[in-house]
């Protein structure tokens, strides 16, 4: 893993309520179990964005978007399930239940600011959970999310940095995250009003190889791919994007096949460590290549770095950083 010159995680949670925005819009959102009302709020949204001119719209970050989430009594159980864990064993898991929910708030900001799905790619992904087994049993939780930032990348691309944050309805902030998004495609011109970002964080993505090679790491584990996981994901997270469950789709856009989501990614990394023993808290996640269906992959780790590798230990799929206490 390399040394990353900015803050690798997230400040830690507060014991004070959250503080939206006052420009924050209360939207309503169905949940994943129903499928019609989700199927009617994502595709639609989805394809007004693969079919639109692509832009970038500074003056639309202003917008913070929140909604309610009701976890269920047996999410974790079905989450261990989609990635075949043991869901005693991977009790501590920090899955991102909410992010059904997340998913449509982040695409009601990709719209704003005019984005066309086809040129977004999740490059990072960071997270600080409050660490407690009782938080992911609370009642209902506020998901809420913004545009934190925008950077340009030079003439053709730029850095769009949503975060996010969940919370208990009576303020207890449960999670923060942010996820930053390259936006590629654009016209010389079109990025002329973004300040150029300083750093534009690429070090894992310009990684020639893993760290470790199989049987070199301190923890090392294979994990076997299943190739309707993207489905399985989609289900669960209410994020259905066909590059990641269809393989014709897939091919449409440049992919031999379906690979997993960038946060099918991240669940199959924790829930895998906690299972082994390690509840993660925080997380820094660099996405650096696609993660294929039905595939194998190498996770290693020595207790603070991470890398997810193919079978062969060759390739660089994911890097990151966790805390966690030590088993």
């Amino acid at each position: 893993m390399n040394d990353f010159s900015e803050t690798i995680f997230l400040p830690p949670l507060g014991l004070s309520p959250a503080t939206e925005p006052a420009s924050a819009r209360l939207l309503s959102v169905p949940s994943p179990q129903q499928r019609g009302r989700c199927a009617l709020a994502y595709w639609p949204a989805t394809l007004r964005s693969l079919l639109s001119p692509h832009g970038l719209d500074p003056s639309a970050a202003r917008w913070s978007y929140a909604a309610r989430f009701q976890p269920r009594p047996d999410e974790h159980t079905r989450w261990c399930q989609a990635f075949g864990l043991d869901a005693a064993a991977a009790a501590g898991a920090p899955f991102l239940f909410s992010q059904a929910t997340g998913t449509l708030l982040y695409m009601r900001l990709f719209a704003d600011l005019g984005l066309n799905f086809r040129h977004l790619l999740h490059l990072r992904h960071r997270a600080t959970h409050r660490p407690s087994p009782q938080a992911a049993q609370l009642g209902g939780q506020i998901v809420s999310a913004r545009v934190a930032a925008m950077h340009s990348l030079g003439a053709r691309k730029a850095l769009v940095h949503i975060a996010c944050t969940v919370s208990s309805e009576d303020g207890l902030v449960l999670l923060h995250v942010q996820d930053d998004f390259i936006v590629r495609g654009y016209r010389p011109g079109q990025l002329a009003a973004l300040a150029r970002h300083p750093a534009p964080p690429f070090e894992a993505l310009q990684r020639p190889a893993p760290r470790w090679a199989p049987g070199t790491a301190p923890w090392q584990a294979r994990i076997d791919i299943a190739s309707d996981l993207g489905q399985r994901y989609g289900r669960l997270s209410g994020d259905a994007n066909p590059v990641h469950t269809t393989p014709w789709a897939a091919r449409l856009f440049g992919h031999p096949k379906p690979f997993l989501q960038g946060l099918a990614t991240r669940s199959m990394i924790v829930g895998q460590l906690a299972q082994a023993g390690w509840q993660v808290h925080r997380l820094d996640l660099h996405l650096c290549r696609p993660v294929p269906c039905g595939e194998p992959v190498l996770l290693s780790h020595d207790g603070q770095r991470f890398e997810l590798a193919n079978a062969s230990g060759t390739q660089l799929l994911a890097s990151g950083r966790f805390e966690a206490p030590r088993p």
